[in-house]
């Protein structure tokens, strides 16, 4: 196989898994969620202009699909004890140019915000797409964690360096 650029990192495939529950031929489709920094426009006295200064991270939304009338997944949906650490964990390998295969892993703790079906007709398989937000998100390539945020430890972690690390020394917690 040539090392083309074109070629490379192609999903070849994935799963969800809910609980631990694999769902895998069910998941058609995932969108991984946009990290957002959180900005707010700043102009000092004397300054010329604006800068945006960063202020944490946006909410940690998204969404996949599934191609099953899947009770597991509506069992998740909803309020009270427990609603917002729903694990779900997305398992995927992409081929490289050179034809490796490299695991990729998205592990979550979210709230289930919406499951919307899809118009049901008989003789067809139903389809859920499901909305979610996180507290926590773990994002690794072969292993290597690119990104790990915790809204409620204050963990910012990109490509090994935790960014909050010194704001979370600064206010006293010890983790």
């Amino acid at each position: 196989m040539s090392g083309n650029l074109r070629d490379g990192n192609i999903f070849q495939d994935f799963t969800v898994w809910i609980r631990g529950k694999g769902k895998i031929g069910a998941a058609p489709g995932f969108q991984p969620p946009e990290i957002n920094i959180q900005t707010e426009d700043f102009r000092g006295g004397g300054m010329d202009g604006t800068v945006e200064i960063p202020f944490g991270i946006e909410k940690i939304e998204f969404d996949f699909d599934l191609h099953t009338w899947d009770e597991d997944i509506f069992a998740e949906a909803g309020y009270g004890a427990g609603a917002i650490d729903v694990p779900l964990m997305f398992r995927g390998y992409v081929l490289t140019a050179n034809g490796a295969h490299k695991g990729v892993v998205i592990d979550t703790l979210c709230l289930v915000k919406s499951i919307k079906p899809s118009k049901i007709e008989a003789g067809s398989k139903a389809e859920l797409n499901v909305s979610c937000v996180a507290h926590s998100y773990l994002h690794k390539v072969n292993d290597k964690v690119i990104h790990r945020i915790s809204v409620f430890d204050k963990v910012f972690e990109i490509n090994g360096v935790d960014k909050s690390a010194d704001a979370r020394r600064i206010l006293g917690f010890t983790y």
